[in-house]
């Protein structure tokens, strides 16, 4: 951990000294980053260095499962690079965990052709809107449901991204082929010996056209296969309750046995009228068994439905060239950006026509859930935010952590976040 962050401080020391000695500017820009960029424009250097302070408060929890708690969220340091004009690097880690330094963005990609990139190394793998958007542009402290147990997250492959316009109609689209990550959190659930085998593909497009000045909407698909993680033909989808704290994965299917390959389609929709964002995504997961397999295919899926209203009249934009929302800057940073929102989140994984297994028979009950939240967001200016947000959460009897907690154990919390990005 130490020689960790010894090699960061050495990076982030000598791009300064780069800064210091190179014709160009250093300066802040419009987001709160702070960029070092060559006279001409084919160098740059930023730093992307965010932490994330969050805490629950649990309510109606007679069986005193859940803890109220405060922890680092997250405390990731990156460095974000271009080269020689049209090529760009990132490098960025999470050592949030004290004994853990977790890869995140680590990739090289090149940019030499009109309105393309393409990148290769370890990055997020498409599948929807609010898994592909930044934490730190998250409405909510957390994602929802469905996208916390279907996360695609990041994974080492090849990428091609491609935008621009059909006619009038503003288009993105992205397609990849990865195989393994190069996180090195604990791989406690498989079996370490086997061979790590897994790979797939994914692709993405979104649409969103412009109705008129104050009238926009975004429409996507997306679709990801791939392969479980190793040879052991096992796969799991879990979810905690949009809470990180305590780290209790209430909907569990448990390990899926004679697993072939799985399937995963979205389907995506944003209507911005002005200063107000509703936002909406179905996720569908399909997981084909092994042809010897006499367990059964299983079908899981969730979504959720979401509203937010800037109260101080900002607008999300959106980016073309990512084919997603973009950063909420204050028009005024005394009083800063303030938000209302809410959202309805609903998860599945319980499919009784499908057995974990062969040999035991045991249909996968891995509960069902309901999550309605109210949020109050406090952007105080580029760099900071404050959020608040309340849960109630409805789970089903098989919402039990594979046996571990009681059914129908239905809840309610508070929970805050707080942002500091630079």
């Amino acid at each position: 951990m130490k020689r960790m962050l010894l090699v960061v401080l050495v990076v982030i020391l000598t791009s300064v000294l780069i800064a210091e000695v190179s014709e160009g500017k250093l300066g802040w820009d419009k987001r709160g980053y702070l960029i070092w960029e060559s006279k001409d424009g084919d160098f740059s250097t930023r730093l992307d260095t965010r932490i994330y302070i969050n805490g629950s408060y649990f309510f109606d929890d007679p069986d005193e499962i859940l803890s109220n708690q405060t922890n680092l969220r997250k405390a990731r340091l990156a460095l974000k690079t271009r080269l020689w004009k049209y090529w760009e690097f990132e490098w960025d880690i999470d050592i949030a965990e004290a004994e853990l330094v977790e890869v995140k963005d680590m990739w090289a990609g090149y940019s030499g052709f009109k309105n393309t990139f393409i990148k290769f190394g370890n990055f997020k793998q498409p599948l929807g809107l609010e898994e592909i958007t930044s934490s730190r542009l998250l409405i909510f402290p957390e994602r929802s449901m469905p996208m916390l147990a279907f996360e695609t997250d990041r994974q080492f492959g090849l990428g091609y991204a491609r935008w621009g316009n059909m006619g009038t109609l503003p288009y993105f689209m992205q397609g990849t082929v990865f195989t393994q990550t190069l996180a090195n959190e604990s791989k406690s659930d498989y079996e370490k010996e086997v061979d790590e085998t897994g790979h797939g593909a994914a692709f993405r497009l979104a649409i969103a056209p412009e109705v008129n000045k104050d009238f926009l909407f975004h429409g996507g698909i997306s679709t990801v296969y791939n392969t479980p993680y190793d040879d052991s033909e096992t796969v799991d989808f879990k979810s905690e309750a949009e809470t990180k704290n305590g780290d209790l994965e209430w909907i569990d299917t448990g390990k899926i046995k004679e697993v072939d390959h799985i399937l995963r389609y979205g389907l995506e929709g944003v209507i911005q009228y002005r200063n107000l964002h509703f936002q909406s995504e179905y996720i569908m997961t399909n997981v084909v068994r092994t042809e010897d397999s006499t367990a059964g295919d299983a079908n899981f899926d969730g979504g959720y439905a979401m509203l937010s209203w800037l109260l101080t009249g900002e607008r999300r934009p959106w980016t073309n060239n990512e084919g997603e929302f973009g950063q909420v800057i204050p028009k005024d940073n005394k009083i800063g950006a303030w938000e209302l929102a809410a959202r309805y989140s609903y998860l599945n994984l319980t499919d009784e026509d499908a057995d974990l297994d062969s040999s035991t028979g045991i249909p996968i009950l891995g509960g069902k859930a309901n999550i309605y939240s109210l949020g109050l967001n406090w952007y105080a200016n580029p760099n900071v935010k404050f959020q608040l947000a309340y849960s109630i959460v409805d789970l089903n009897e098989n919402a039990n952590s594979e046996g571990d907690y009681p059914g129908d154990y239905d809840f309610n919390y508070l929970q805050f976040m707080t942002v500091f990005f630079f």
